[in-house]
């Protein structure tokens, strides 16, 4: 097998297309959304990805029959702008899979008139919070611009790790103008209200339609999951505080 080794199983007529990354990371976001966008766009398989660089295992489906990890491309026709789907559920497992996978998925998207980039993700905090906000991280000055009146959040430092960095960092080599749109998330808890945030800011940017009935329940059990830890945090917080008091006021014998 080739370091990357591409299936095209369809080659459809794309202009003005537009790459959606939704590999998993930090709290499932970027998958979680991306996957909703799949489900309700009905987006067309056309192209496979295998490679070592990915897990050395196959997964079992509900039929009991296998397949090979791998990644894969989908796209959907728009009124305005046509959409690839990079989907999968695992990314480049070594720094150099992650380049050479990052690097034939810009090629294959060149090659259907790729003209711009969004990578989903998580940022994660360590806080839980019941409105999540969506910051950004762009390669040129006007789309931060752009990306600002839709309230997304930009600040300095920090680094992208992984596909939504590096689909963005190659692609501005190739001017191809990108920006990587993440959800606030505490980082431990798969959270769909995080996904539902991302999504629905990038809906707008499109300028699509998404019913997100769907996402929308999953959000309510993460906020269910979320209020539960948050519980949980804070009486863990009061039982050391009264474990101290305990310990201040009981008095010690010097012999």
């Amino acid at each position: 097998m080739d370091d990357v080794e591409v299936r095209i199983l369809e080659k459809p007529k794309l202009r003005d297309t537009i790459l959606i990354e939704g590999l998993p990371g930090i709290g499932l976001v970027g998958k979680l959304a991306a996957d909703h966008m799949l489900d309700e766009l009905k987006a067309k398989k056309f192209a496979e990805l295998y490679s070592p660089y990915l897990p050395p295992q196959v997964s079992i489906r509900d039929d009991g029959t296998i397949h090979l990890v791998n990644n894969e491309l989908y796209y959907w026709k728009g009124k305005e702008n046509d959409l690839i789907l990079l989907l999968g559920d695992f990314q480049g497992i070594t720094p150099d899979g992650q380049y050479r996978i990052s690097e034939k998925t810009l090629e294959i998207g060149e090659k259907f008139n790729l003209s711009k980039i969004f990578t989903l993700g998580g940022l994660g905090t360590g806080n839980i919070v019941r409105t999540p906000k969506v910051f950004g991280a762009a390669t040129d000055k006007n789309l931060v611009k752009e990306l600002k009146k839709y309230e997304v959040i930009f600040k300095g430092g920090g680094a992208i790790f992984g596909a939504a960095g590096l689909l963005i960092g190659l692609g501005m080599q190739r001017n191809i103008p990108g920006a990587c749109l993440m959800g606030e998330t505490h980082g431990q808890i798969i959270d769909a209200k995080s996904a539902e945030a991302v999504l629905r800011v990038l809906t707008k940017v499109l300028r699509i339609e998404i019913d997100m009935t769907e996402l929308t329940e999953k959000a309510k059990e993460t906020e269910e999951q979320m209020s539960r830890v948050s519980k949980m945090i804070s009486e863990q917080k009061k039982a050391v505080e009264r474990q101290q008091e305990f310990l201040n006021e009981t008095p010690t014998y010097i012999r």
